[in-house]
């Protein structure tokens, strides 16, 4: 019964601790990192295609085929090629990760604490979930201006 109580009153307050992390100020700084994580995501495509356009012999439709299994079974310089590509896309995904982090622990407070509990606020708080949506227009809007 005690270990009970106790695990209440610690619940209560982690919950209310997180409370204290979805402020406006935060939600905006959440919004600019995650407005960077898309940036450097659609990066990602815009490098494949690249490399698609400027390998002779593969073209998106056959990268395609290639990447669902499809067609004509692979050569070997398919294999290798599309085994580059995998990697530099898991490189790229990796470097994401690792930016998102380090703008996460120095721009949010308490770091990791901070982005988790908005993360998990805008999963389960429709009003979070609103004002971060009001907060990402602007940024977008802002973005569009320069």
């Amino acid at each position: 019964m005690l270990f009970v109580a106790l695990f209440t009153v610690v619940s209560a307050n982690v919950m209310a601790q997180d409370e204290d992390y979805i402020t406006q100020e935060n939600l905006r700084r959440y919004a600019m990192i995650m407005e960077v994580k898309d940036a450097m995501i659609s990066e990602i495509s815009v490098a494949l295609n690249g490399m698609i356009k400027n390998q002779e012999g593969i073209d998106g439709k056959r990268y395609n085929e290639l990447k669902k299994g499809e067609g004509e079974a692979a050569t070997e310089f398919e294999t290798k090629f599309m085994t580059n590509l995998n990697e530099m896309i898991e490189e790229r995904k990796a470097a994401i990760g690792e930016a998102v982090n380090l703008m996460a622990t120095k721009m949010l407070p308490d770091g990791g604490k901070a982005y988790n509990a908005i993360k998990t606020a805008l999963s389960a708080d429709t009003e979070v979930k609103a004002q971060y949506e009001a907060i990402l227009v602007q940024i977008q809007l802002a973005d569009e201006e320069v």
